[in-house]
């Protein structure tokens, strides 16, 4: 059975209902990790001991990768960190 073109240009396409409370909410959610995730960077940023230049250096490194996703810079450099310590760092 074959479908007439005609038949369905005049549907209505059924889209999923928006839901703006949820889409804010995780807009907001996003926000305030993304705000947490700049603090984190400052303040290690902001560190002056020489014996973590590596550390420095490495989550600049990810920055520039992620130019305005602290977030996604903050958690690529900690899983990094995390491997180079090995399995038994936990």
């Amino acid at each position: 059975m074959s479908v007439e073109p005609s038949s369905v240009q005049g549907r209505p396409q059924e889209q999923e209902p928006v839901d703006l409370a949820s889409r804010a909410k995780r807009a907001a959610g996003a926000a305030g990790i993304r705000h947490q995730a700049a603090g984190i960077i400052d303040a290690v940023l902001a560190d002056t001991a020489p014996e973590h230049d590596k550390v420095r250096e490495m989550l600049r490194q990810r920055l520039a990768a992620h130019p305005g996703h602290p977030e996604r810079a903050l958690a690529e450099h900690l899983a990094a960190l995390q491997a180079a310590a090995g399995p038994h760092s936990e």
